[in-house]
């Protein structure tokens, strides 16, 4: 799909969807935005001029996928083997999960934040002791033990669909990558993940946003083994960074594209607030768990006890990542116990 001359969006499947699962999925949720249960596809965009031909994500590394790939690169007079840029806005699997095979495709330069190159060895080619360092952390916040193993093994199973490949260019945010007469300013909005970057072009009013800012659906901020710290403050923060800029086109990775930037930067914003409160009421005044509160929250898409593993695992970094951002605002205290860290209302 045209976006504008030389911007381009293209579609590609999450693995248990077909292309033309996606392609339907996609018209069915522009006209009647709704939450799903998982996400069914991602939207890499093209970008040609200046003798430069640049993806801003890719997808999964399956063969639809990359048959996606090279067909919606087709349709715009190209393919994957020209691609002189990738430019990764986060190292997520399927935004990441081809870029090893682009990058023996084509040769193009593989670009991502420092923060995100950071974690490829330990995330995608030698995992095991991240899962045990994950099973300790699941247990450290109250999970229970049946339960530990399956959550900190529970992206195992994507491994096969991401072909890893190092950076050629780890940056840091403020720099420019210029196609023709195309400016991208590089904008590190961390919180989602420590690395993720948007890309914003001033003289069209553009925004690929990545994963930062998604039309109807809010990113998952976690805790997490690879992410610490105060990822939900550090996203808040990030968003009030591109609040500031001038955008006409917002370019997300998943759902649709919209031109309602501000007006979906409040609503976001809006929805942790509330969410915090929700948290701070499920807390025990004897303390509770991350486990304990992730339980008691009321999930957009169910209950913790019906999810995946995977999707509790992202449910009690989520919750850890609120319980962190209100002990900042000085609102709860941490204990541990037992080698277990409990949560108090102050």
């Amino acid at each position: 799909m045209k976006v504008l001359e030389g911007i381009y969006q293209l579609i590609t499947p999450f693995p248990q969807y077909t292309l033309a699962e996606a392609k339907q999925l996609r018209r069915e949720l522009e006209e009647r935005p709704r939450v799903t249960k998982g996400l069914p596809y991602v939207l890499p965009y093209l970008i040609k001029g200046g003798g430069e031909t640049i993806l801003v994500d890719c997808g999964w590394n399956t063969e639809e996928a990359y048959r996606a790939l090279a067909e919606g690169m087709r349709e715009h007079g190209s393919a994957p083997e020209e691609v002189t840029k990738l430019v990764v806005t986060h190292v997520h699997p399927d935004h990441y999960g081809m870029a090893g095979r682009l990058k023996q495709v084509s040769d193009c330069e593989v670009i991502l934040h420092e923060r995100d190159a950071e974690v490829i060895k330990a995330r995608y080619m030698a995992p095991r002791h991240l899962t045990e360092e994950m099973a300790r952390f699941m247990r450290q916040h109250g999970v229970p033990e049946l339960k530990a193993p399956a959550m900190s093994q529970g992206s195992l199973g994507m491994l096969g669909h991401v072909a890893p490949v190092p950076p050629d260019r780890a940056v840091t945010g403020g720099e420019v990558i210029k196609a023709g007469d195309f400016e991208f300013q590089i904008i590190w909005t961390p919180g989602h993940s420590p690395g993720h970057i948007c890309l914003y072009e001033p003289n069209r009013k553009v925004l690929f946003t990545g994963d930062h800012i998604l039309p109807t659906i809010t990113p998952n901020v976690s805790i997490h083994a690879q992410n610490q710290g105060n990822p939900l403050g550090d996203y808040m923060r990030s968003l009030e960074v591109v609040r500031k800029l001038d955008v006409e086109y917002v370019l997300p990775a998943h759902e649709f594209d919209t031109r309602e930037l501000k007006r979906r930067i409040e609503e976001i914003h809006n929805h942790h607030l509330a969410r915090l409160e929700e948290m701070y009421r499920c807390i025990d005044r004897g303390g509770s768990t991350a486990w304990e509160v992730a339980s008691r929250v009321q999930w957009t898409t169910g209950r913790l006890d019906e999810f995946e593993p995977f999707m509790q695992r992202a449910a009690v970094g989520e919750t850890l990542a609120h319980l962190e951002y209100l002990f900042e605002m000085g609102r709860v205290a941490k204990v541990m116990r037992d080698g277990v860290l409990y949560w108090l209302p102050v």
